[in-house]
């Protein structure tokens, strides 16, 4: 009758080359440990491991949880992420649009020409009355780019 595993029980088995120095130096240990300080190989080799992980943390041994979780599966989180990144380069490109459309406003001004030919301009041209006038634009474009932080 072989031994009896029990259900919480997890075996792994390490295999050691004799030809490799580092291996042999290890098999030795482990063949001749004091058993008045260990009473099995087991339990040597366990914490030989915890005393690694202690010394270098455990994060530069395993893979990150927040990879493995990506890897298999969207979460709220990456949902809520990805709706802040389109949201900031929605809000980045309307700005640019604005400053843009405040370009076009300001140069269809005649702001550099001399002031005898806005004169003779504005009397060439007939009169139109203007939807928006420059305060009005500058507002509502101050109210788009301030919405956005």
């Amino acid at each position: 009758m072989m031994g009896r595993r029990l259900e919480y029980e997890v075996k792994t088995s390490v295999r050691l080359n004799m030809s490799n120095p580092q291996h042999v130096k290890i098999n030795d240990v482990i063949q001749n440990l004091d058993p008045k300080i260990f009473k099995s190989k087991n339990q040597f080799i366990i914490d030989a491991i915890q005393f690694y992980i202690d010394n270098y943390g455990k994060e530069t041994f395993v893979i990150k949880k927040k990879e493995k979780e990506r890897a298999e599966y969207i979460r709220s989180e990456d949902i809520d992420d990805i709706k802040e990144e389109v949201i900031e380069a929605a809000t980045n490109e309307a700005r640019k649009e604005v400053i843009k459309l405040l370009g076009v406003v300001i140069s269809g001004m005649n702001v550099g020409q001399p002031v005898i030919m806005q004169a003779a301009n504005s009397e060439a041209q007939e009169p139109t009355e203007d939807v928006m006038d420059d305060a009005d634009v500058a507002g509502l474009a101050m109210g788009w780019m301030s919405k956005g932080d």
